[in-house]
């Protein structure tokens, strides 16, 4: 196993930087053919090598540029019968000034196709290759760092910037005419399908599934379970950890839903309607498809599905907000329409307080929605350092030395995760512990604010000097 310690650099660096180098990893030749399942199944199908990451391409799967898409499998050295996924994150774009690189609009990751060897080369530091297994701990080999080590594992790529709900091709024009039109494949979930098609020539039994990922991922993960629980041979029992890519109540009748405004554009520019469509109670999603995870839950009542993200998250927050908020000359947060500029400026201290009260109202919707389920869950703590608090299964890489990840990562890679519950400190490993478990599924939430930017939260601790303070040091 790669060393692990690797990672902090690397993320320190951006969590979307494109890995590179040869494409050294295995090229598998089964999948579409073969008919039998692996680790005991009893089926046909052999893996060409286990506990390395093999590339696969999905027959017809492509990437927004049109280039081919790949996936890769990390088939058990253990012969387990069960299976991990993790989605990549990396950003979304749905109009010609997020989805052309450089118009310093937040977009989204590879939009020039994916990196050779990416599970292996998935970041690059100094000339050093980082693989995938050390950049998200999930997918980590060792049993101190994730209670799947030993499971099949599936890294899903990110390259069509739709958080993998997109099922159409688009051609963006520049609304100035001064730039070439570009055309954008938004075919994520397409590509998720093909890539069930071709697993079910590896996997002809599936005990237990756990489907993952962060940001962008998290969002693809909660899309895409319903037709992973569905389309996989034999899945006997399901979880969900939708990670820092809420799916947020979004109903005409939610007079708090924040996040509305973006899902009706993007419903449009990605065409997510077809994927709801093909849903169950598809009318419900239509309607409010902040809904999903009732759904879900209601449609597999012995999964059991969990979100978990950090309350002062300040990444995906401004995605889903920036661009269709501003704050009017009273300073009462408004409606916004893009028009080149950002309604909530992520440098100006009133913004962020407007971001993080955004956030809040979505939170409060969503942790009402989970209450109302058994088989719902929720972990949510306050912040940290790392990555701007956003995603919680990635490694707490700013809150240690490096040195100290490098003697013990197994201990520190989930520092700042941490929550004190009635039983005791639990961090998110511990939850995905909690989650693979036989136990009634708990939640967490993090009352007790900590971290610089306290006084920028609604509420009592506001404090608008100390704010400007933590926002412009």
């Amino acid at each position: 196993m790669k060393n692990p310690w690797f990672l902090g650099c690397g993320l320190v660096l951006g969590l979307c930087v494109a890995g590179c180098g040869t494409d050294s990893s295995a090229d598998g030749t089964g999948g579409s053919g073969a008919t039998g399942g692996v680790g005991g199944a009893g089926g046909s199908f052999e893996p060409p090598v286990r506990g390395e990451w093999v590339k696969y391409e999905p027959p017809g799967a492509i990437c927004s540029d049109g280039s081919p898409y790949a996936f890769y499998v990390e088939f058990s050295e253990t012969n387990s019968e069960n299976v991990i996924f993790y989605f990549m994150g990396g950003g979304a774009c749905w109009d010609f000034e997020s989805c052309s690189p450089g118009s310093g609009i937040r977009g989204a990751a590879n939009p020039n196709g994916l990196p050779d060897d990416y599970a292996n080369a998935h970041m690059n530091l100094g000339g050093l290759a980082i693989n995938v297994n050390q950049v998200y701990p999930l997918l980590n080999q060792d049993p101190a760092v994730s209670p799947m080590a030993d499971w099949n594992k599936v890294f899903v790529p990110y390259c069509t910037g739709d958080v993998y709900m997109g099922t159409t091709t688009i051609t963006y024009e520049d609304p100035n005419g001064v730039e070439l039109d570009n055309e954008f494949h938004h075919v994520g979930h397409l590509n998720v399908l093909a890539m069930i098609d071709m697993l079910n020539g590896m996997f002809s039994k599936v005990s237990k599934l756990f489907v993952g990922g962060c940001s962008a991922g998290g969002v693809g993960a909660i899309g895409n379970y319903y037709f992973l629980r569905t389309g996989l041979n034999g899945v006997e029992q399901g979880y969900l950890l939708d990670d820092s890519g809420p799916v947020y109540p979004s109903g005409a009748d939610e007079p708090t839903s924040r996040s509305r405004r973006l899902y009706e554009r993007i419903r449009l520019s990605w065409d997510v309607d077809r994927v709801i469509e093909s849903a169950p109670s598809f009318d419900q999603l239509t309607d409010d498809f902040g809904a999903l995870s009732r759904v879900l839950a209601d449609e597999f009542p012995n999964d059991r599905l969990a979100a978990t993200h950090f309350r002062l998250d300040y990444n995906i927050a401004l995605f889903s907000y920036e661009r269709f908020y501003t704050l009017d000359a009273g300073g009462a947060i408004v409606p916004f329409d893009f028009d080149g500029e950002v309604g909530l400026d992520e440098n100006v201290a009133a913004a962020r307080t407007a971001i993080h009260t955004l956030w809040w109202d979505d939170t409060a919707l969503l942790v009402n929605q989970y209450d109302s389920r058994d088989n719902l869950g929720y972990f949510i703590p306050f912040w940290r350092q790392t990555n701007s608090s956003h995603c919680v299964t990635i490694p707490g890489l700013e809150e240690n030395p490096l040195g100290d990840l490098l003697v013990d990562f197994a201990g520190l890679a989930w520092d700042g995760t941490e929550i004190d519950t009635d039983e005791g400190e639990m961090t998110i490993h511990d939850y995905a512990i909690h989650l693979l478990s036989d136990e009634p599924l708990q939640s967490h939430f993090e009352e007790t604010g900590e971290g610089p930017f306290v006084p920028c939260t609604p509420g009592a601790d506001f404090d608008e000097v100390a704010c400007e303070a933590a926002v412009n040091p």
